[in-house]
């Protein structure tokens, strides 16, 4: 598994997928705790991840102890949103904790991928999170575009550099709260 990746998002139950090929792929779990989290890490490490993303909703608590748990065996990054995200990002929040309904987009570069093909979707009572592949980062902003009309939040994992999230936020105009991985 050289140079596969995971995606470990906050959600209840244990489900993993992996998209990619036969030599690389991106590995997406969900767990419900930091405890889940690290078990999962260290698991995906020991059997050749050597990169971890964390989803914006598991913050630095989580990142620190997964780093802990993998030493220098992997880079470990969580999601950070912008200064022109935080007012709506702290509002997807609020509904999420009220219990809304709410569709997160997760796009994710994984060489190879084709988001017609390479899409799934994680249901968690009335909310859902969408994971798109793309095969390059400049893919990223006609997926977000596509999706703008019905997500309320976007994560971006697997190396979208500045202009690749400008272009997303440009996509979207602005109106949904943008998060990027980036090394803690």
């Amino acid at each position: 598994m050289a140079g596969d990746r995971a995606i470990i998002h906050l959600a209840d139950g244990d489900r993993a997928v992996r998209i990619g090929t036969e030599e690389s792929g991106t590995h997406v779990v969900a767990a419900s705790s930091v405890e889940a989290a690290v078990a999962h890490a260290v698991e995906l490490v020991d059997r050749g991840v050597d990169s971890i993303d964390l989803c914006g909703a598991t913050g630095y608590i989580w990142t620190a102890a997964v780093e802990a748990a993998v030493r220098d065996r992997a880079h470990v990054n969580t999601v950070l949103f912008g200064f022109e995200s935080l007012t709506s990002v702290a509002h997807y929040k609020e509904q999420a904790n009220a219990g809304a309904a709410l569709t997160a987009l997760f796009i994710f570069v994984q060489e190879g991928a084709g988001p017609e093909k390479e899409h799934f979707v994680h249901h968690e009572g009335d909310s859902r999170s969408v994971f798109v592949a793309v095969p390059h980062p400049d893919r990223g902003a006609a997926v977000a575009a596509d999706f703008a009309d019905r997500v309320q939040l976007i994560e971006l994992y697997g190396g979208f550099g500045a202009s690749d999230v400008a272009a997303v936020i440009s996509a979207v105009d602005g109106r949904i709260p943008v998060g990027v991985a980036a090394h803690s």
